[in-house]
């Protein structure tokens, strides 16, 4: 099974461990499944699965035909962050269009913008996360696209160093698309291990299990 690159504290390969991470190990260990990990790149781990080198795929969007999704699995808060312009505003996705854009690997997709960043020079999508920050911070794009979660996590370690200016004058929007929260799935090659995971992953909602370990981490890199 895989999960992406670089997006803790949803999913740290460094340390094997996460929300995301937590959440599944906690779904899956009830039906007593024994498995390798692996954390790969989005692109790669839609790669994989498609070709049933992998059976399960974390954190996936249901833009696969062939593949069996779970219920949603995690959702993702995702803002618009201006660098310069603490006024700073949105009132459609579209205008987005005339700022530099620092996003996620395949934000065009799981955003709806490939109309909006079609040609667009200055639009820039980053696989680990931590450099996307980076390159926000460094001003090579004024607006970042990222869920609030994820950059307070990142903006925490490079606070540590002194070579990393980070401006306290920001513009926060919360995007302007229909689907935000932005929910990810659990893809998988066989629909009976979808079915499983399925019935486990509710009762872990049910329980409240699932809401507490989203409460851990969140306040842990608060904490930072």
């Amino acid at each position: 099974m895989a999960f992406g690159l670089s997006r803790p504290p949803y999913v740290d390969e460094r340390s094997g461990s996460g929300i995301s991470v937590e959440l599944f190990k906690q779904a899956a260990e009830p039906l007593g499944w024994q498995y390798k990990t692996l954390f790969v790149s989005i692109k790669r781990m839609k790669r994989l699965v498609e070709r049933g080198d992998i059976d399960v795929a974390v954190e996936m969007s249901r833009a696969q035909p062939g593949l069996h999704y779970s219920v949603p699995f995690i959702s993702y808060s995702n803002y618009a962050i201006h660098s310069r312009n603490p006024d700073f505003t949105l009132s459609s996705m579209q205008d987005l269009a005339s700022h530099s854009i620092c996003a996620w690997q395949n934000a065009s997709e799981h955003l709806k913008l490939n109309e909006i960043v079609a040609g667009k020079e200055d639009y820039l999508e980053f696989s680990k996360q931590r450099d996307q920050v980076i390159d926000w911070l460094n001003g090579k794009c004024d607006v970042i696209l990222i869920d609030d979660t994820l950059l307070h996590w990142h903006l925490s370690e490079l606070n540590q160093s002194s070579s990393v200016f980070i401006n306290k004058q920001w513009g926060k929007v919360l995007l302007p698309f229909e689907n935000n929260p932005l929910w990810f799935y659990v893809a998988f090659a066989d629909a009976q291990l979808r079915d499983e995971f399925n019935a486990s992953l509710k009762k872990l909602v049910q329980t409240g299990r699932y809401q507490q370990i989203r409460e851990h981490w969140s306040k842990a890199t608060k904490d930072r």
